[in-house]
């Protein structure tokens, strides 16, 4: 009997051992806490169940597929404090020094709070690294917790951290290129991956396509099995219009991950883009069945549904955005599409309106206000919504065909024409910019200049030549 019980005491402390030993260990212990505080029932305990939320909430925001962000911290445990019968050795010791031996990372967090005149010292250590002190008022805690939650994941997680900082301060990417560089020169080098892949989507960003595309290859020759990387290239590929290619590297995503979301949802824009309409519907209901509640499907979703006359369903989807984020800016900005597209203007204004009050930076929520302006207000002038959206986006051709839109509602053709050209210096691609902008000038008494405008028209790539020679014999006759 007294052999089982042995026997059976070997087995949990293998059981333990073997748990422990597989986990990518962070121990978070709890945080030294003044009487006063505790007083309050601000615990150690307490503190450092708030500090994993606030990074579990970094993560949760960081969106990204890598394996490695699974790991789960784990608090200082009491059963690891159990000494084997007859070593005096406690199961902690005994972990440690295995881990060692086997060259598993061990990371200790540790931390106290001190109160100093009213206000704390909130003091976090992360092992073998420098300490770093947050100070505040006792009401700014929350808000010391973050920073603190961020200052650790640069020591065990600095590439979750860099995109987490992408993600969610895209208007300054200095801390996430900082957080990269740190990534790509401290170990371990299995998440350079990562690394690599996020300085690609920022090269994306700068639209310098075939430097992203050479750091993703970097990416994939570390993680050959990296599908973000293959989604970024697929992207990449997508705005170099070698449509082809780009599929072959979403199939590619697929097969290594039948679940990755992202790679259903680019492939259903490259369809849009390429017309194929029915292709493209059923490419983005894939999207949205590996992942229902995902904002940014569920909005391009809607624009598609609204494009191609399908209110209904629009509007159940930009429903769903909303319920899932109600200051959802795109929602908005896409109602005030549908509402547009329905010609209930007085709706669309106002959605308009919600986008730029959650996003300041909407350029086509201002462009949208400008053109229901034009359409519907004796008072107010469109022109400042306009004149706001190219403050913001100087380059955008979309502001300066709406702009010519509105002129052109207004019956000033000279300055509708004026912004018809600017769009298409931008972009020359639209036929409609074309058409309309033929259509101002023969209007004005100058064919010439019209068929001038469509003649460069029929020099673009997949021009309808058919179309604008019959706009060039129309415009000759009326000369």
């Amino acid at each position: 009997m007294l052999d089982l019980v042995i026997v059976s005491v070997i087995f949990v402390i293998c059981l333990l051992i073997y748990k422990e030993v597989k986990k990518d260990t962070i121990i978070i212990e709890p945080f030294q806490i003044p009487l006063d505080l505790e007083k309050q029932n601000i615990t150690g305990q307490a503190i450092v169940n708030k500090l994993i939320d606030k990074i579990e909430v970094i993560k949760q925001k960081a969106d990204t597929s890598y394996k490695n962000l699974d790991f789960k911290p784990v608090f200082f445990d009491s059963q690891l404090e159990i000494v084997i019968p007859g070593s005096g050795i406690s199961l902690k010791s005994l972990l440690q020094n295995v881990k060692n031996f086997l060259g598993k990372k061990q990371t200790r967090i540790s931390g106290e709070v001190v109160l100093n005149g009213g206000r704390i010292n909130l003091t976090v250590r992360v092992l073998g690294e420098p300490s770093k002190t947050f100070t505040g008022e006792l009401a700014d805690l929350d808000s010391l917790l973050e920073d603190a939650a961020r200052y650790i994941l640069i020591y065990t997680q600095p590439y979750l951290l860099a995109y987490y900082l992408y993600y969610n301060y895209s208007d300054d990417k200095t801390e996430a290129l900082e957080m990269i560089q740190y990534s790509l020169t401290h170990d371990p080098k299995d998440d350079d991956a990562m690394a690599y892949t996020l300085d690609g989507f920022i090269k994306y960003d700068e639209k310098k396509y075939e430097e992203s595309i050479r750091l993703y290859k970097k990416a994939l020759d570390i993680d050959p099995e990296y599908t973000d990387a293959y989604n970024g290239w697929g992207f990449s590929l997508f705005e170099m219009k070698r449509y082809d290619e780009a599929v072959e590297l979403y199939k590619k995503s697929i097969s290594i991950n039948p679940s990755n979301m992202y790679a259903y949802y680019y492939w259903a824009l490259l369809l849009e883009e390429q017309g194929k309409i029915n292709e493209a519907d059923e490419m983005f209901n894939n999207a949205l069945e590996r992942d229902p509640k995902n904002g940014e499907v569920l909005n391009d979703y809607a624009r598609f549904l609204i494009r191609t006359g399908k209110f209904d369903k629009a509007y159940a989807h930009l429903e769903s955005a909303l319920e899932i984020n109600p200051k959802d800016a795109e929602a908005f900005l896409n109602l005030g599409n549908y509402y547009f597209e329905q010609k209930n203007y007085p709706e669309a204004l106002a959605n308009y309106q919600k986008a730029y009050e959650f996003n300041p930076a909407s350029v086509k929520a201002y462009t949208g206000e400008g053109k229901v302006l034009s359409l519907i207000s004796d008072t107010a002038s469109p022109k400042q919504s306009f004149i706001k959206a190219i403050e913001l986006d100087s380059l955008s051709e979309e502001i300066y065909t709406e702009m010519g839109k509105a002129y052109y509602a207004q019956n000033k053709l000279p300055e509708s024409s004026e912004m018809f050209y600017k769009s298409i210096q931008l972009d020359s691609s639209d036929k409609d910019v074309f058409v309309m902008l033929g259509e101002v000038l023969v209007k004005t008494g100058k064919s010439n200049e019209a068929i001038h405008v469509y003649k460069k028209a029929l020099r673009q790539p997949g021009s309808d030549s058919a179309f604008f020679l019959e706009k060039i014999r129309t415009a000759e006759k009326s000369e």
